[in-house]
């Protein structure tokens, strides 16, 4: 089995537009159009049998569009939807509570797009209320190719976060820290947090996520892509140049992951 921790997908009549927007920031070359279809034909045709889609709560605004997708996509066998809440939306804490009747099992931050500090006094009283609910919570970690410094969400801030809470459900992506694989150990790895692979066969040099998984023990990793900026059979080949054990491989590859969600 294969679970990819870390994919994204839009709404048909968005996702065009918003992978030709992203793309052109980051100046990244996507491998689907964006669409949940597209998503789940690259994904299935590359050995995943599930897969987490996330998507992000830009501004207050969106946030409850951006969760009615999620909500919408839990139809299909194949899809964990998480959704997203936004700390200056004031009802954050009600379209939590909302998800969690819909069944959605966890909630994307992404510091950078939605412009706050991972450990912003604003937002502690909403990673509490998650934690309380039992939902995951997946935060981008690192740098972010479409934005300049300073990073919102570097381990060391993300670290803080992991003693606040730590008996949350805590995945911090891209090894912990995009282009921070060092910082990720120092701070990151005596944390409660696990990391997920997402985007690291593009842009992590093997030997420094053989020495990020190594430090976090192969029971702290989930297997990520990020696609469509990243497909399955890149990071499985990635992955594969790794000195893993089998058990340690099923691991990554999905037994962390139906832990994590509840169902081991």
């Amino acid at each position: 089995m294969l679970i990819d921790f870390h994919a994204h997908a839009f709404p048909d009549k968005l996702a065009k537009n918003a992978v030709a927007s992203l793309a052109a920031r980051a100046h990244f070359t996507p491998f689907t159009d964006g669409t949940a279809a597209d998503a789940f034909r690259l994904l299935s045709e590359q050995g995943v049998d599930r897969c987490v889609l996330l998507n992000i709560a830009v501004t207050p605004r969106s946030m409850h569009h951006v969760n009615d997708f999620a909500i919408s996509l839990s139809r299909d066998p194949r899809a964990i939807p998480f959704g997203s809440v936004h700390p200056d939306a004031t009802d954050a804490k009600e379209e939590l509570a909302r998800l969690q009747d819909a069944g959605i099992r966890g909630i994307k931050f992404h510091n950078e797009y939605q412009d706050f500090y991972v450990d912003d006094d604003r937002a502690l009283p909403l990673y509490e209320e998650c934690a309380k609910r039992g939902f995951i919570l997946l935060f981008h970690g690192g740098a972010d190719a479409g934005f300049a410094p300073p990073v919102k969400t570097p381990p060391a801030r993300m670290a803080r976060v992991c003693r606040y809470f730590p008996e949350a459900k805590i995945v911090v992506a891209h090894l912990g820290g995009q282009d921070m694989p060092d910082e990720a150990i120092e701070h990151l790895g005596p944390t409660n947090a696990l990391i997920d692979t997402s985007f690291a066969s593009r842009s992590v040099p093997l030997a420094a996520a053989e020495r990020v998984i190594r430090a976090f023990g192969a029971d702290r990793v989930l297997f990520g892509t990020d696609c469509p900026w990243d497909t399955p059979a890149s990071m499985l080949e990635y992955l594969a140049k790794i000195a893993l054990t089998e058990e340690e491989r099923e691991k990554i590859y999905h037994r962390n992951a139906r832990r994590l969600l509840g169902e081991l």
